[in-house]
């Protein structure tokens, strides 16, 4: 009967310890901000590494690298999907929502164009993404790094629903997962970013770092979320603890 019980009880540890390392992400948001579920991982799902790598070449203007989100339209968002896009099979794949389980996802994301959620770039580029909202609130932007961590940002309150932009900057090599929430989660966005080992920014550095000097950003962008007065800066330069 000992015996029994032992096993069962191994059994248990084990299954908890299979079900860990299956979701190694965070789901400890910033103060104020609504508490995701965190997303399944990219080898979990069976995603693959896209062929088709996304350069540098991209970049936010002058004007839209001051601004965590910016108004835009369904014309800008799917301007830029190939032709071939909705029928090809590859993209299709590349075309995947991925819901929270057992969640409603109300608002859309999408990573270069839409409709695409899974995308690949390489180190240091710069990725737009296409925001659908379907209602009005507090917009609340999440990261989660390869490392597990999640980085939140407060994007700021919209009015109406409608089509939003905002820039991805690809800072550390492996899969990154993206979300935000208005008024509801929207679905998550998969993206792989490709570069060497033991060269890349650390997002949640040590008291001293030294990180690769590309890029240099002179000053963090603050913005203030009323309820709680909480700050939060863009690029990065905060992470899950609010530090």
């Amino acid at each position: 009967m000992k015996w029994t019980v032992l096993i069962i009880a191994l059994m248990i540890m084990l299954c908890s310890n299979a079900s860990g390392q299956m979701n190694p992400y965070s789901s400890n948001a910033a103060g104020g901000a609504p508490t995701p579920t965190a997303p399944s991982s990219a080898e979990s799902l069976g995603l693959q590494v896209p062929t088709d790598v996304t350069g540098s070449q991209q970049a936010p203007s002058a004007q839209e690298s001051t601004q965590t989100l910016m108004s835009a339209n369904q014309d800008a968002a799917y301007a830029s999907a190939p032709a071939q896009s909705l029928a090809s099979t590859t993209n299709a794949v590349y075309n995947r929502m991925i819901v929270p389980t057992g969640g409603f996802a109300p608002n859309n994301l999408y990573i270069s164009y839409a409709p695409r959620t899974v995308a690949s770039c390489n180190l240091y580029a710069n990725l737009p993404l296409w925001m659908q909202t379907t209602g009005r609130g507090n917009i609340w932007f999440y990261e989660w790094y390869p490392s597990g961590m999640l980085d939140t940002q407060y994007a700021g309150y919209v009015n109406f629903p409608g089509w939003f932009k905002r820039w991805f900057f690809a800072d550390t090599p492996g899969w990154h997962v993206l979300q935000y929430y208005c008024g509801g989660w929207s679905n998550y966005a998969y993206i792989y970013v490709s570069g060497p080992g033991g060269y890349w920014i650390n997002p949640n550095p040590d008291r001293n770092p030294v990180p690769y000097p590309y890029p240099n950003w002179d000053s963090p962008i603050t913005y203030t979320y009323p309820p709680t007065g909480h700050t939060y800066y863009s690029y990065k330069w905060t992470s899950s603890s609010g530090i």
